[in-house]
């Protein structure tokens, strides 16, 4: 059973990604859905909800957020503490990357990063190329919010007085790093359900013409580390012929292995819905929350609907 599509489910929103924007900070936690604004329906309602319930000093829930890393914790984060989670929360991290953009030693690391574990808001994920290297990978929704939103400008966010600003300038940061996360976890549940896998991850792939490292968000592996899927995924905006193009270079990359190719988003370009290679398959995301039975449909019109687009670079052959 996916767990993750019946949580998002349960909170009976239609949209799919004004669901998945909600969930993405609350859970389905019962208390943080109460907020005196009413749950959005449409993605364009998110920002006043989360203007009433979280974002100023007087809402329900900016203590809770404000606080999420120390309650975890039981202290404030440190310095040390404070530069993992700052780097984490833009995108999972192995060691490697930690220590270049922390400029902490090995030895500091290893001793940090369980204490942030056992504190439930990092965990590390699978890294099926370099099982001993994981990705550190954020859990706490409150403390990614945190992290995301209200971190680069905390002294501002805690005296209240330009609210609206600071969330207009952070905007983009809600979208690529709390509701895009939560995405891509729906998108990796519903690939493990759909094509039997152990586990479902991201990779990065090693490019040596032009040195550099290549990222998928979501591929599937068998019990034995087979391979089974590939697949890119766009969160909430138009899905290009670039992204098809860089899933199939990928996929020569790995050696071109018999796998199933995914892409995951609300729209495509014509040249993607109309691809014709069996071994492709287009999934929209009303069909990532869908059970039998359920009608899926598009859940936006089509075209890129924010600035954040230009920063993000049953399974069916065709849905929506």
């Amino acid at each position: 059973m996916n767990e993750l599509r019946e949580s998002i489910r349960s909170l009976g929103i239609a949209d799919p990604e004004t669901a998945v924007a909600v969930h993405a900070l609350t859970g389905a936690d019962p208390v943080l859905l109460q907020s005196p604004a009413p749950l959005p329906q449409r993605f364009e309602q998110v920002d006043g909800w989360l203007m009433q319930g979280f974002l100023s000093p007087d809402t329900p829930h900016f203590a809770a957020v404000d606080g999420a890393p120390a309650a975890a914790l039981g202290e404030a984060p440190d310095e040390a503490e404070d530069a993992v989670l700052s780097l984490v929360v833009v995108r999972p991290r192995t060691l490697y990357d930690l220590r270049t953009g922390t400029r902490l030693s090995e030895a500091d690391l290893t001793a940090l990063l369980p204490r942030l574990e056992a504190a439930g808001l990092i965990a590390p994920a699978a890294n099926p190329l370099e099982p001993d290297n994981p990705f550190w990978t954020f859990t706490d929704r409150l403390a990614r919010f945190h992290y995301a939103v209200l971190r680069p400008h905390l002294d501002r966010w805690r005296r209240g007085r330009i609210a609206e600003p600071l969330w207009r300038r952070n905007r983009a940061r809600f979208d690529r790093y709390v509701g895009r996360p939560e995405f891509l976890n729906l998108t990796r549940e519903w690939a493990r359900e759909v094509t039997g896998a152990a586990t479902a991850t991201r990779i990065t792939v090693p490019d040596p013409r032009f040195r550099q490292m290549r990222t998928l968000e979501l591929v599937t592996w068998d019990e034995k580390g087979e391979a089974l899927a590939l697949g890119t995924v766009r969160w909430r905006f138009r899905m290009v012929e670039r992204q098809l193009k860089r899933l199939r270079y990928v996929k020569r990359l790995l050696g071109d292995p018999p796998v199933h190719l995914y892409c995951v988003a609300s729209r495509f370009e014509p040249v993607i819905a109309g691809d014709e290679d069996p071994g492709l398959s287009v999934v929209t995301s009303p069909a990532l929350l869908a059970t039998a039975g359920d009608e899926v449909s598009e859940s936006a019109p089509d075209g890129d609907l924010h600035p954040i687009s230009r920063l993000v670079g049953a399974e069916t052959r065709r849905v929506g």
